[in-house]
């Protein structure tokens, strides 16, 4: 389906997109044992929504992910969405990252 997105004709590279979520405590603790290791990397195995918008995506869950894409196939989805302000981009299923640190705040 998105192989033949009219949007996403070429790679992404060099792009910084959000992602809100609830995490609990224990996939938090999975997050945090790969920052420790840096030859580890983590995955999304779904199709994944983000946010070029930060503060939209702070709006979602207990986490923020902040992601600096190095190269990875994202259909930006603001020009189907009828929520356009939210600067919707997909993840393709399968892009590995690494988790370069973890910090909280109360």
């Amino acid at each position: 389906l998105l192989s033949d997105d009219p949007f996403n004709t070429k790679l992404t590279i060099n792009k910084t997109l959000y992602r809100g979520a609830t995490l609990t405590k224990e996939q938090i603790a999975a997050y945090a044992k790969i920052a420790e290791d840096d030859a580890a990397y983590g995955s999304f195995q779904a199709y994944t929504s983000c946010s070029r918008n930060r503060e939209k995506a702070e709006e979602f869950g207990n986490t923020l992910f902040i992601m600096e894409v190095l190269i990875a196939f994202i259909a930006d989805l603001s020009p189907l969405s009828e929520y356009s302000a939210e600067e919707e981009e997909l993840v393709t299923p399968g892009v590995c990252f690494q988790v370069e640190s973890i910090k909280f705040e109360f």
